[in-house]
């Protein structure tokens, strides 16, 4: 069952850079040319609890996100629906503080080699996803 829907459309694209995520040099590319990515999605429930990315927090940075409300389907557990342009943390920059790092975290931990690099997610296979991926664009 997938838990969580993400929604969007293909981005178009002229280039493919390559650069270390969170980067001074990432950061001077203009990153709405880059593909989308296709998110596995059934790989990360198969080794993550819901609540590692789902989350709501109270003001003690609690996360108190009701297990309930994450079923296929529900709009108010896609990221778009709290991190929008008017918010702190918009949905581009929550995806990549979220993914890369944990990530990151993962890497550190010798857990696993998981990808960093921009063109290792924003890549091609976007395109033309598996059953088990959700595309993401941001």
């Amino acid at each position: 069952m997938m838990v969580c829907v993400f929604l969007g459309g293909m981005a178009a694209f002229s280039f493919i850079h390559t650069c270390p995520a969170n980067t001074a040099a990432c950061a001077k590319h203009e990153h709405k040319q880059r593909l989308p990515v296709a998110f596995p999605h059934d790989m990360h429930m198969a080794n993550f609890d819901c609540e590692a990315c789902h989350h709501k927090y109270d003001d003690k940075m609690n996360n108190v996100i009701d297990t309930m409300e994450l079923y296929s389907g529900n709009p108010d557990i896609m990221c778009a629906s709290c991190h929008t342009s008017e918010t702190t943390l918009h949905t581009r920059r929550a995806y990549h503080r979220q993914c890369v790092g944990c990530h990151n975290e993962q890497i550190i931990m010798n857990q696993a080699s998981a990808p960093t690099m921009c063109n290792e997610c924003h890549r091609p296979a976007a395109m033309n996803p598996t059953e088990d991926e959700m595309i993401i664009r941001g």
